[in-house]
């Protein structure tokens, strides 16, 4: 398997490499992925600031024992489920801090894209209606959300009126997919690489600027291949999900070489 950094991604070696890596233990990875999806649906139903602590937590676990069972697949070696299930205080940690300050960043960009949409649209008051209406509804109860659909669907047809709206969201959308795939690699990088969180969104945005097109590829091709986990139901999307974290480590060893230099598949 692919372990020594290169100036080029192959996306075809990628998808070759975490297709067997995957097959060395499928049975714990879509384990390891039926449990975390109980796991995602029970702490889904606990109410306020407790239920988005919960979330936020089974989300890193599972992101964390996705790539530890993808990484040490790529070694050659089987995971088995405890290694996916394994917890991390110091991994969970890098992981969050990256994905929040990359978040901090976005954050008034995609305000200032919505602001100026909504100005060009004459629809910033109808928008804080709207938004204060969703905060304060049931959206289980149907007759509310009866209420609240016209309200997004006039909205909508706002932005789509005023070409200066539209401009202002379309630049938003391309400097979002832009991003996104600049920081394909988040994940592993901070994991793997062990760096704070700029040096880690940096990191992302220096080794993929010149592969943005195979990157791109390969994300489009990761898609297609969850929308057949999807199409094939459950079991489908289960198998789907890892498959995809064992192709994106595959990608990352290309880019960035084998090393696990935060010596994370040591627990730290």
């Amino acid at each position: 398997m692919t372990s020594t950094p290169g100036h080029s991604l192959d996306a075809g070696l990628a998808i070759r490499d975490g297709w067997r890596a995957f097959l060395l233990s499928p049975w714990s990875f879509v384990g390891f992925a039926v449990v975390a999806t109980i796991l995602s649906s029970l702490v889904d139903l606990l109410p306020g600031i407790a239920g988005f602590l919960a979330t936020t937590l089974i989300d890193l676990w599972i992101s964390i024992g996705l790539v530890r069972g993808a990484w040490i697949a790529l070694d050659g070696r089987k995971p088995a489920f405890a290694d996916l299930a394994a917890l991390n205080g110091p991994a969970i940690w890098r992981l969050f801090s990256s994905q929040l300050v990359l978040a901090l960043l976005l954050l008034p960009i995609a305000l200032i894209v919505i602001g100026v949409a909504l100005t060009a649209a004459e629809a910033i008051q109808p928008a804080a209606r709207l938004l204060n209406l969703s905060f304060t509804s049931d959206l289980s109860d149907p007759q509310q959300l009866n209420v609240l659909i016209p309200g997004y669907q006039t909205m909508v047809m706002k932005l789509m009126q005023s070409p200066v709206a539209l401009i202002a969201l379309l630049s938003g959308w391309v400097l979002g997919v832009y991003v996104q795939v600049n920081q394909s690699f988040l994940g592993f990088i901070a994991l793997l690489d062990g760096r704070g969180p700029i040096t880690t969104i940096r990191r992302g945005f220096e080794r993929v600027k010149g592969q943005w097109w195979p990157v791109l590829g390969l994300l489009v091709l990761q898609t297609i291949i969850l929308l057949i986990g999807v199409l094939l139901m459950v079991l489908g999307l289960l198998a789907a999900v890892p498959l995809v974290f064992c192709i994106t480590g595959a990608a990352y060893r290309q880019l960035f070489g084998s090393d696990d230099r935060a010596d994370f598949l040591k627990g730290r």
